[in-house]
């Protein structure tokens, strides 16, 4: 496993040029499932730091609209890559190119439906209604094999899959989190070069995240060990602490450089 852990703080190490965090949500921003007192701080913290935050997300558009709103972040990207949510906006930008939104839909329900004649247990997620580019179903009691020949079934039949911590997702192939955050960036943060932005996720569908190809610099909270052998892109440093301690971890340590930096 080529993972390490941080560095220690220092003004000449690889994170003391980071101007923006690109971060997955659930498992790394939340703990146990829920936003703690300590997280929002965080992201408060890294505010007034002038260290951006953009939330890169497998949730719902349903979901992402209201938190891109609400929180301290400069946006939030749906869907594995589907939509943009900018800060302070209701309106989404589509990233995944779909002509026909609701032709899309019925054309996600149809292979579903294929998938359940193989895995009748699979039930779509509760978070499912307020999607527009993708498809999602529970994790929960599905093991490695299954989530296998789930991901070679949706590629046969021309479709991309992925799942995390919390769901599977049928989507286009090559909508992804990088593919979605690196169009973002170019389109609305051109002025943040790549030795500037982390990443930060903690499971499979964070894994183009992880890509070098795409960003340099990126970290997994340490609950991402659970899957990193199962990785082909995996962070380049992982934090001591799970979830959104994790998280917060990150936070006090680019804090901690910055405070380094504004003393020199």
């Amino acid at each position: 496993m080529s993972c390490f852990s941080l560095p220690q703080p220092a003004r000449d190490n690889c994170f003391n040029k980071i101007r923006l965090v690109a971060t997955d949500m659930d498992g790394t921003l939340t703990t146990k499932g829920k936003f703690t007192n300590a997280l929002l701080q965080a992201l408060q913290n890294l505010t007034a730091a002038n260290i951006k935050v953009i939330i890169v997300t497998g949730r719902s558009a349903g979901w992402v609209s209201g938190l891109a709103y609400y929180l301290p972040v400069v946006g939030a990207i749906a869907e594995n890559g589907g939509l943009f949510y900018p800060s302070q906006k209701e309106q989404a930008v589509a990233i995944t190119p779909i002509p026909d939104f609701d032709q899309h839909r019925r054309d996600l329900a149809a292979i579903f439906h294929k998938l359940k004649l193989n895995f009748p247990q699979i039930e779509e997620s509760s978070d499912n209604r307020f999607r527009i580019t993708d498809w999602t179903f529970d994790v929960a009691g599905l093991s490695s094999e299954s989530l296998q020949t789930l991901s070679r079934q949706c590629q046969d039949n021309g479709w991309g899959f992925t799942y995390s911590n919390v769901q599977c997702h049928i989507k286009l192939k090559g909508q992804d989190k990088a593919v979605g955050l690196w169009q973002v960036l170019r389109e609305y943060f051109p002025e943040y070069a790549s030795d500037e932005i982390v990443t930060v996720g903690d499971s499979p569908n964070d894994e183009s995240l992880f890509d070098k190809n795409y960003f340099p610099l990126s970290v997994g909270v340490a609950n991402v060990l659970e899957y990193v052998d199962k990785l082909e892109h995996k962070p380049a440093y992982v934090t001591h602490n799970r979830e959104g301690e994790g998280f917060c971890e990150l936070s006090n340590y680019l804090l901690t450089i910055q405070e380094q930096k504004s003393k020199i």
